[in-house]
């Protein structure tokens, strides 16, 4: 009985590494870290975008400054020009070109500022989109780990069953046949025990020899394959029907 328990051990273990593969390496840790990754590139591009803003700000308000300073001393030009004050011919011609300079250096301000604000505008534009764009990552990245916490629970689950019945059946098994099991695990890929289902091995699904199958029926013998070296086991038609009821049952 003790080889039919190894047999059921293994598939135990089987379970026990496929649900484990889904549960390291589950399609929705992947799906997690590609949310988490574009919401790092939205709130990397949102900061780069409002310390621009901050910049072409202060540079909007040291323009309006400059132009004030410009504005004034175009006034005061224009009033000392026009005022009767300066009578010299010379002089009044060299204020007339100083004044036109200042003139074009007051136009060139006014566009550098009407640029810099639609500029601003623009960024400012941008940053209420990247906002929205932070929230709704925010929301994916949620949505998905929240996905991947609800089927790794499942798994865990799952997971907790399986590992609870393989305690139950090595508590069955003597020390003997469980370092064997290990020793065949090992051997074989994780896969070292099979069945005999019509003389044929279900490990490589070769047929049993004729000298070997007669020592199959004795429960205390060790049979190994010998094409692919595992270890055989042979259900009683019994045990093949309980086994096909309880996986109807499952």
């Amino acid at each position: 009985m003790s080889l039919i328990l190894l047999w059921e051990l293994q598939e135990l273990d089987l379970a026990i590494g496929v649900l484990t593969d889904k549960f390291e390496g589950n399609p929705l840790h992947q799906e997690v870290e590609d949310a988490a990754a574009r919401l790092d590139r939205v709130e990397e591009e949102l900061e780069q975008g409002e310390q621009l803003l901050q910049e072409q700000r202060k540079r909007l308000r040291r323009g309006e400054l400059d132009l004030e300073t410009i504005s004034a001393e175009r006034e005061e030009l224009h009033q000392r020009l026009y005022s009767g004050e300066v009578k010299n011919i010379k002089e009044l011609e060299q204020m007339e070109i100083k004044l036109g300079s200042v003139k074009q250096k007051q136009l060139a301000q006014e566009e550098e500022l009407l640029s810099l604000m639609e500029a601003i505008e623009e960024q400012e534009e941008l940053a209420v989109a990247l906002t929205r764009q932070k929230k709704e990552g925010a929301v994916e990245l949620h949505d998905w780990q929240r996905r991947l916490e609800e089927e790794l629970a499942l798994l865990g689950g799952e997971l907790a069953k399986l590992q609870e019945q393989r305690d139950r059946l090595t508590e069955q098994i003597e020390p003997d046949r469980l370092r064997l099991y290990d020793e065949m695990m090992q051997r074989h890929q994780g896969r070292g025990i099979a069945r005999v289902i019509n003389d044929i091995c279900q490990g490589c699904s070769v047929f049993i020899s004729s000298a070997q199958r007669g020592f199959l029926y004795d429960p205390a013998a060790l049979v190994y394959c010998e094409n692919c070296g595992r270890l055989l086991v042979r259900f009683t038609g019994e045990e093949t029907k309980a086994k096909q009821a309880d996986s109807q049952q499952g």
